[in-house]
């Protein structure tokens, strides 16, 4: 069988000949439309709503059909876009944002601070199960509400009052934690039917003009009233959802709504803290008091709804909207062009929750436009001529090419198939070739840690973890990949300490000669070293074995399955070492599992893993803000389940400290509880391999690996423009 373009590319690398006697790798063809980016992606996005999505593969494509509050600048931080300014309280606990009145979305319809709530309220709401809720947690009542357990009290009874604001502690009789780990769904509150057929339609919508019929008898649940949720009247329009088939949203008058299946279904509650109640401000001296235990109460389920209204989210008028936060919450701001807070399309998104970012459906509010996705092949998208800022716009169409294979990537831009290829889309066989001797091939730092994942209810021994982490000779990485990566045990990703400035060593309190990384959290202000981890020790690494075989008797595993998705060298080169490191060092006995990317990503947050290759890219350096909460109890992004009563207290502790530096003494004994617990297995900080041709200009490379790629555009005249 005659070899492929890609095998003849690696066989060529490999042999360190055949290479191209340039400056650049590859061909450079000539620049015939200027305005035509073509980028290689690393793979087919999970998918495209900014509330679902999360990967590297997902976010650059999210980042240009949808706008946000702010937009990421050249240097990956946040710039005014939809909003111009903002405000931020004294306490760090309230933060105003003031939008424009240009925004559009593609159908033509302004886009609004209701537009930026909607899509809050929706990454919050348990209905939609996004993995990105996490973000918004710190949000008044913002955890409560993704765990479906805080309920605004709609009438008096008994202690509490209509208005009131509680936690649900226990439904029928069962904690919500017992729920929780049988995974069952308690009785809703929210859960309506209607002895009519219910048509759902836009706000304000004739009946005639309905998208769905809802059969008469048919559960749904209330989302949102339009008015006083106390004091609701018959016409008062009413936003729910059904779940029948894919899901469909949609409003009908709440007089319609006259079935309440779980009207007697007793609840245990308890009042939230007043720190948790929105639009109410403390002195320092209270919040510095702490919450004062709440009596617990027993309501029927007819007496409590769950709404928006409890939450620390407000939109005064179109062109602003509030948040609130339980505590000071330093890095508020640099969730305001995250993906949890990219506006969505209302219109869309209620007819089909599940398809509406199909070409046929989707409406957008960014640079581009979607015109069409072919699967696991590529995107086109085209300038938005919608967008409120034109002028910020250098391409007319984006090529977005879904190429999982690293080689397959390499070789299609070698042969000028495509422009740029996405960060560390090249095989790790490459690299050394490449470095050096090409113009086009960069190396560049970032903010992220490459990590193994352990399925802690798969395996909640603490010695076998712990001894899986002390195995690994983490040294050997950079040899194996070629591209900088610095080995760290430490979970939160940073700069090298020894490449320091001095100044920067001033600031992070240690010296040139100290092992691992430091966090410049703030440049010349604030600086995080996080804990050292657990090193290579093969010693302690078979003591802790020695404990678990002890601890799990029988139990103890016969072998270890560790997974990993195709179409990175990389992952394949770090899984085969980990397999035979393990084995050298423990003896255990490791098989692989390769999955196709979105598969991987299916069964690791379904938790179908033992073992798992994972890595983590933050927003910004904040291990409280960014890091940490992937391992909080609940969180949509544990993926590996871990649960500790230990780390969240530590966590907890830190949330009421305004001080920064003071916060960060709690925040490194959480890391370190985290770390000696070993659910991550943290192995090397990432850095950025990338390659673009020379005539690509302005695509910014900065440390979060977001670069804004409707600023970029191609340089026909480059030869000149490189001479001069």
């Amino acid at each position: 069988m005659k070899a492929g373009p890609a095998a003849v590319a690696i066989a060529a690398i490999a042999a360190g000949c055949g290479l191209p006697d340039s400056d650049y790798y590859g061909k450079v063809p000539e620049v015939t439309d200027p305005r035509h980016l073509r980028f290689c992606n690393s793979g087919e996005p999970e998918s495209l709503d900014p509330a679902t999505s999360s990967s590297t593969a997902a976010m650059k494509p999210v980042y240009e059909l949808f706008d946000g509050l702010t937009d990421y600048d050249p240097n990956g931080l946040p710039e005014p876009s939809l909003a111009t300014h903002w405000e931020v309280s004294e306490d760090v606990r309230r933060f105003t944002f003031h939008l424009h009145d240009r925004g559009r979305w593609s159908n033509g319809r302004p886009v609004t601070a209701h537009d930026v709530k909607y899509q809050a309220v929706r990454t919050l709401h348990p209905s939609t199960a996004s993995i990105n809720a996490s973000m918004l947690a710190e949000v008044k009542n913002g955890a409560l509400y993704n765990g479906n357990a805080v309920r605004l009290v709609v009438r008096d009874t008994g202690a509490l009052r209509a208005g009131d604001i509680v936690e649900v502690l226990a439904v029928d009789g069962r904690a919500i934690g017992d729920w929780r780990k049988a995974r069952q769904a308690w009785p809703d509150s929210n859960q309506r039917r209607s002895t009519a057929t219910l048509a759902l339609r836009d706000r304000g919508a004739a009946a005639a003009d309905a998208y769905a019929r809802v059969p008469a008898g048919e559960p749904v649940q209330v989302i949102e009233l339009a008015g006083d949720p106390l004091h609701p009247a018959a016409d008062t329009w009413t936003y729910v959802y059904w779940a029948r088939g894919d899901g469909v949203y949609g409003w009908v008058p709440w007089g319609e709504l006259d079935v309440v299946p779980n009207a007697a279904v007793p609840h245990r509650v308890r009042r939230v803290p007043p720190r948790q109640l929105p639009g109410v401000e403390l002195s320092a001296s209270e919040l510095a008091v702490g919450d004062p235990p709440a009596d617990e109460v027993e309501v029927a389920g007819a007496d409590l709804l769950m709404v928006p209204d409890v939450l620390g989210i407000r939109v005064p008028d179109d062109h602003t909207i509030v948040f609130e936060t339980d505590n000071p919450t330093p890095w508020f701001l640099f969730l305001s062009n995250s993906r949890a807070l990219r506006t969505t399309p209302t219109e869309a998104v209620s007819r089909w929750p599940r398809r509406w970012t199909d070409v046929e459906h989707i409406v957008t509010s960014g640079p581009f436009h979607l015109v069409e996705w072919k699967q696991r092949d590529k995107m086109v998208m085209v300038r938005s001529e919608t967008f409120w800022n034109q002028d910020e716009l250098k391409l007319d169409k984006l090529t977005i090419y879904a190429v999982d294979d690293q080689a397959a990537a390499s070789n299609l831009y070698f042969t000028g198939g495509c422009d740029a290829l996405t960060t560390n889309h090249i095989p790790a066989s490459y690299t050394r070739a490449l470095q050096g001797r090409y113009k086009d091939f960069h190396i560049e730092p970032w903010l992220g840690v490459y990590f193994v994942l352990v399925q802690t209810e798969k395996f909640p021994n603490r010695h076998l973890r712990r001894a899986l982490a002390l195995a690994v000779d983490r040294s050997v990485i950079p040899r194996i990949l070629h591209g900088g990566q610095f080995p760290s045990a430490q979970y939160m990703p940073g700069t090298p300490i020894a490449e320091l400035s001095d100044e920067d060593l001033a600031l992070c309190g240690v010296s040139r000669d100290t092992p691992g990384v430091a966090s410049i959290m703030v440049t010349g202000e604030l600086c995080y070293v996080p804990p050292p981890g657990l090193d290579f020790d093969p010693e302690r690494a078979r003591q802790e074995l020695a404990l678990a075989r002890q601890e799990l008797g029988k139990d103890f595993p016969s072998k270890l399955v560790f997974k990993f998705n195709q179409g990175s060298e990389q992952h394949k080169l770090i899984a085969e070492y980990l397999q035979h490191q393990w084995q050298e060092v423990l003896g255990v006995t490791i098989e692989l599992e390769v999955q196709e990317w979105k598969t991987f990503l299916a069964d690791t947050k379904n938790g179908q893993f033992e073992l798992g290759r994972f890595g983590w890219i933050g927003n910004f350096p904040d291990a409280e803000g960014e890091f940490l909460p992937l391992f909080r109890c609940g969180s949509p992004n544990n993926r590996s389940r871990y649960c500790s009563p230990e780390f969240e207290r530590a966590l907890g502790a830190a949330k009421p400290i305004r001080d920064r530096k003071q916060r960060l003494e709690r925040v490194y004994q959480a890391e370190q509880i985290l770390v000696e617990d070993a659910p991550v297995i943290p192995l090397f900080v990432y850095t950025q391999i990338h390659l673009h041709k020379p005539y690509v200009r302005d695509l910014h490379i900065n440390l979060v690996d977001q670069p804004p790629l409707h600023e970029a555009w191609l340089d026909p005249d480059w030869k000149q423009h490189l001479e001069d």
